[in-house]
């Protein structure tokens, strides 16, 4: 599926964010996820970004799914917020912080 149809139904609904769980780790269905993790945890990109120890340009590019999340990225994604990997890249919500799964 192109990026830009993914983004097209990334977005609220009745039940909540769509976070294209049938998609697993297609590029718009992570970015999808780790954008909504970075707006639970109330950072801006620019914090965010420092947070995981790169530049916000470098973070976006993730974010907005210009580029694959590396797998070094998720690691510091899952050791800082603890996000799992199998929600970074599959959408699995099981393993999820409640305070983060509430919010979904």
């Amino acid at each position: 599926m192109q990026f830009a149809t993914c983004l097209s139904r990334i977005g609220s609904t009745m039940m909540g964010p769509i976070l294209l769980e049938d998609q697993e780790d297609a590029r718009a269905a992570v970015s999808a996820r780790i954008s909504r993790i970075r707006e639970i945890s109330g950072a801006t990109k620019k914090d965010f970004a420092e947070s995981l120890g790169m530049s916000p340009q470098a973070w976006g590019d993730y974010e907005n799914g210009k580029r694959d999340l590396p797998l070094s990225v998720a690691k510091r994604l899952r050791k800082t917020y603890s996000v799992p990997l199998e929600f970074t890249y599959f959408g699995i919500k099981s393993d999820l912080p409640h305070r983060i799964a509430k919010e979904l």
